[in-house]
C-alpha cells in the first residue's frame, strides 16, 4: 500500500469479500524458491511476491493485486487488476 488511504480501502474490500487467510506450507515455500530463483535476476522477483504468487497457484485460486507487473511473469496464475478507489 503507498498509504493509510489504500490501506484502509484493501482492509474494507477484504470484509467484504469474506476473504480467508491461507497459511504457508512446504509446497508454496518450494515454489516460492523456484520462482526467486528463475525470476530474480531477469524481473526482480523477491521472496515477499514470490510467496503470494505461490499461494494463488498452489492454491488454484486467482491473485488480486494492484501490482500486476510482479506477476505478469508467473505461469498458471490467475490474476485480477485491483484498483484502491
Amino acid at each position: 500500500m503507498r498509504n493509510k488511504n489504500e490501506l484502509l480501502a484493501l482492509r474494507k474490500t477484504l470484509k467484504k469479500w469474506r476473504a480467508r487467510i491461507i497459511y504457508l506450507d512446504h509446497e508454496i515455500s518450494c515454489k516460492a524458491m523456484f520462482y526467486v530463483e528463475q525470476h530474480y535476476l531477469s524481473h526482480s522477483t523477491e521472496i515477499a511476491d514470490a510467496l503470494i504468487a505461490a499461494t494463488a497457484v498452489s492454491t488454484g485460486l486467482s491473485l488480486i493485486t494492484g501490482n500486476f507487473k510482479h506477476y505478469k511473469i508467473i505461469r498458471d496464475i490467475g490474476i485480477i487488476k485491483f484498483s484502491p478507489k
